[in-house]
């Protein structure tokens, strides 16, 4: 069963929530990787790493997130 938001400011909240957790991880990985690729010299590798793996973590944080709506 599906629930439904009937409250138009529950559903900007839930909008705004989605794109900030999903920039937040993916601008945490990059940053972890930049890290990492300063102290092992192996740029931009590791960057590349972070970005993909916080791009990953973003979509798995928001479809637990909107998993209730669907």
């Amino acid at each position: 069963m599906s629930k439904k938001v009937n409250n138009p400011w529950k559903a900007i909240g839930l909008v705004s929530m989605i794109g900030a957790d999903l920039a937040i991880c993916i601008i945490a990985g990059v940053l972890f990787g930049q890290y990492l690729d300063e102290w092992l010299h192996t740029a931009p590798w590791l960057m590349i790493v972070g970005l993909f793996l916080g791009l990953g973590v973003g979509i798995v944080s928001v479809y637990q997130m909107i998993r209730p709506y669907l």
